[in-house]
């Protein structure tokens, strides 16, 4: 492609997280939806009443030549494989969190992109919020001094369904990677050990909040909040404590976060178009890639762990995937 080309985009999802990316989509400009796979008729049934094609499976999308790239938003479970699917088509694909709920789904899936020579771009869209980018410059410029801790908090109104839960891989994996990529992007650290505890009901792996304490190599502590009840609805807050500032960001705040949350979906999807034409814009210079997704599955995994036999977990060091 050239600069200036719309690019035609397949969605493949289109449950609560996929009408979001729907909606950006939409929303975003140099982008046309060439359509939507999923499975579910009555879904499918909301989509076609929005005027788009439909399709009940993948290959039903990508079989022609009319999608220029394409955006999952299936459960966590089937990242992986229609990664490699669509990466062996030679499509460049950006792929909701985490990429699978294993580290190795991750690990294979940024293979398979470099494999093919395909673009991988991962869905944390944290890194198009302003605020965060500017905290981030601010850290990057030691305007706050040496980085002693970061505090990350994600709480939802309430717990997903049971039947996504299921297929979620746990509340660290479904929910606690974005502070674990939050927290290496925000600082320039990568993460060392990891400790975690549950705070609620059930037991094991998907209770509903867990708290994680993990060192950075810079030697900074991160603590990492996570919990699916909360009276203020879905927030997410972060504390960043320096030896020259404090900084308090209260980036999603219950209703009056929607609006960062849109924009920062559109401004990443617009990101993605980009780097599909070739540009390289600063936009595309925040987003996340395979790499990225390895990283902070290789914490939740851990983590998860930690929620089961009380130890301390070292993380590996990055190899450097795509």
């Amino acid at each position: 492609m050239t600069a200036g080309d719309t690019v035609r985009v397949g969605l493949i999802g289109a449950g609560r997280m996929g009408r979001n990316h729907l909606d950006a989509l939409e929303r975003a400009s140099g982008v046309t939806v060439a359509g939507v796979v999923e499975p579910a008729p009555e879904r499918r049934a909301a989509v076609a009443a929005d005027g788009h094609p439909v399709y009940e499976r993948p290959g039903d999308l990508l079989g022609g030549d009319g999608v220029d790239a394409v955006v999952i938003a299936a459960p966590s479970d089937l990242h992986r494989p229609l990664v490699q699917a669509i990466a062996e088509r030679g499509l460049p694909v950006l792929c909701e969190k985490p990429v699978g709920v294993h580290l190795a789904d991750a690990v294979a899936a940024s293979a398979a992109a470099a494999e093919h020579g395909t673009l991988l771009q991962v869905g944390y869209w944290r890194r198009f919020v302003p605020e965060l980018r500017r905290l981030r410059e601010r850290i990057a410029a030691g305007e706050l001094g040496e980085i002693s801790q970061l505090s990350c908090l994600q709480w939802d109104a309430e717990p997903p369904a049971a039947t996504f839960r299921a297929r979620s891989g746990g509340i660290l994996v479904d929910m606690a990677v974005h502070e674990f990529d939050q927290a290496r992007w925000l600082t320039g650290q990568e993460l060392t050990w990891v400790a975690a505890a549950p705070a609620g009901e059930p037991a094991g792996r998907d209770p509903d909040a867990a708290t994680v304490l993990v060192q950075l190599s810079g030697g900074a502590a991160l603590t990492v909040s996570v919990g699916r009840r909360f009276p203020h609805g879905d927030c997410c807050w972060l504390e960043v404590f320096g030896t020259h500032g404090y900084e308090r960001l209260e980036f999603i705040w219950g209703t009056a976060g929607d609006a960062a949350f849109e924009a920062a979906l559109t401004a990443q999807v617009e990101a993605f178009a980009a780097r599909v034409r070739g540009e390289a814009g600063p936009e595309a210079a925040f987003a996340a890639g395979g790499g990225d997704a390895v990283a902070a599955l290789a914490a939740a995994e851990l983590a998860g762990e930690a929620l089961v036999d009380g130890l301390r977990h070292d993380v590996p060091t990055p190899s450097g995937h795509g």
